[in-house]
């Protein structure tokens, strides 16, 4: 629900009411002890049994969750808004519940508890320099809690299973901007940022894998986009541009779980495009890439094998547009 307080400032309340369970049946069985058989042999694998008798048989959960947010604006030109609101994410069963690590200190939990995000944002939408410079950005504060995360630990068990991992928090500030200067006429300047301090603030599994005061996963401490796009008119009449770009981010690690997570690099691509158009047709070369560099863009360590993804290598190429 949405109300005006006054002219300039407005007031959104919302809640949602929520009632979820989740459940696992049938079977998760390999051919060890089942080949030819025509029932399964293994009741550990035997889903309907796992989940019965004295383990929970669902992963359930009921509650509410609100949001509340003012939004100024004082003139046509500006936008101010604050917001708190709530999140979460329904619970899950684990395959191999019951499995104890060798040290007895962890059993793996047959179901997890919801983890809960609670978010507060301050933000603005700002048209400045006689509307020529628009900058929206937001500065946020989120603490999660009951982090869900999975984990593979063969010492465990050789599946992967989910556990409520540890308490943490967010906070940052991000923003775009565009600018196209009244003293230079066909520039158009872009760009756009983040800035990340995340931490685990408490560990709840037993199993040494977290450590508190790490940081998230995939959450390089800073990253950046710019880019310049110049249009010019030809003497033929066509229209003609040139586009160079720059995006770099930070280091950040692929996990929270010490044993599964690799550290991908910090990294900075440069690119390049420049064409003509008519307005109906348009013809662009481009270079991505430009320096060949290794971005790695994601890592993972499951099962104790580094695996990265790429970015693409110096790719340059011919674009081309009709419009019927």
């Amino acid at each position: 629900m949405t109300a005006d307080i006054t002219e300039q400032l407005a007031i959104t309340v919302g809640a949602r009411y929520y009632d979820v369970e989740v459940e696992l049946v049938g079977s998760a069985a390999g051919s060890f002890g089942n080949l030819g058989a025509a029932v399964d042999n293994n009741g550990g694998n035997n889903l309907d049994t796992l989940f019965s008798g004295a383990n929970p048989d669902t992963a359930s959960t009921d509650g509410y969750i609100g949001k509340v947010s003012l939004a100024w604006t004082p003139n046509s030109n500006t936008l101010i808004y604050a917001t708190w609101s709530e999140g979460f994410r329904p619970g899950l069963l684990n395959r191999p519940g019951g499995r104890t690590n060798p040290a007895g200190t962890f059993t793996v939990p047959f179901a997890l508890e919801t983890d809960d995000v609670v978010n507060m944002e301050l933000g603005w939408k700002l048209d400045l320099l006689d509307r020529t410079l628009r900058f929206n950005g937001s500065a946020f504060a989120v603490d999660i809690e009951k982090l869900q995360t999975t984990i593979f630990d063969p010492s465990i068990a050789n599946l992967f299973f989910s556990d409520n991992a540890a308490d943490a928090e967010v906070r940052g500030i991000e923003g775009d901007i565009i600018w196209t200067p009244a003293s230079i006429d066909g520039l158009t300047l872009r760009g756009a940022f983040s800035i990340l301090d995340t931490e685990i603030t408490d560990v709840i599994t037993p199993t040494n894998d977290v450590i508190e005061g790490d940081e998230l996963a995939f959450a390089p401490e800073f990253q950046g986009t710019l880019s310049a796009r110049y249009e010019w008119t030809l003497a033929s009449g066509l229209t003609a541009h040139v586009t160079p770009n720059l995006s770099y981010s930070d280091q950040s690690f692929s996990d929270v779980i010490t044993i599964n997570r690799d550290k991908m690099d910090s990294w900075a691509l440069v690119g390049l495009t420049a064409g003509v158009t008519n307005g109906r047709w348009s013809v662009d070369l481009y270079g991505e890439n430009l320096f060949d560099e290794a971005a790695e863009l994601s890592r993972n360590y499951i099962n104790d094998r580094e695996r990265v993804t790429l970015a693409r290598p110096l790719t340059v190429g011919v674009r081309a547009a009709f419009d019927m």
